[in-house]
């Protein structure tokens, strides 16, 4: 069970941070303008994505993210 929970709480930081990054690039391909006040303005990458129409994908694949860190974490108590 331990193998599985650090392969869990592994992967799961892994997607969190490819969903960061592809939403990211997607606003800053959307809009130069867009992508720097992202990076500059805290809740702006939200809604950014929310106006280009990504903000489900994106953000749902964060979701799972966390998930998978969760239940990770879960499995190594």
């Amino acid at each position: 069970m331990e193998i599985l929970g650090k392969i869990l709480i592994l992967g799961g930081f892994g997607i969190i941070i490819i969903s960061q990054l592809i939403g990211t690039l997607l606003v800053f391909k959307a809009s130069v303008i867009k992508g720097f006040l992202s990076l500059v303005v805290p809740g702006y990458f939200l809604f950014a994505l929310k106006r280009e129409g990504l903000y489900i994908p994106i953000i749902g694949f964060w979701v799972l993210g966390v998930l998978c860190v969760a239940f990770g974490t879960i499995a190594m108590s």
